[in-house]
């Protein structure tokens, strides 16, 4: 994400502090989701999750 804001303040015409906003955001949410994801690959088997994402995504 580092190279990544001046390019999005330049393509979507907003400040930087909205970026700032972003890039948080996305950091929160990666913070969430890794433990998450470990969570279910060592309670489930590879294939379960991935056959309900792919359920999930593919309608």
């Amino acid at each position: 994400m580092i190279p990544a804001p001046p390019t999005l303040m330049h393509e979507f015409d907003v400040p930087g502090s909205t970026v700032q906003w972003l890039t948080t955001g996305f950091m929160l949410t990666n913070g969430i989701m890794i433990p998450i994801t470990a969570f279910l690959i060592e309670t489930f088997t590879t294939r379960q999750p991935f056959l309900y994402a792919m359920g999930i995504f593919a309608e």
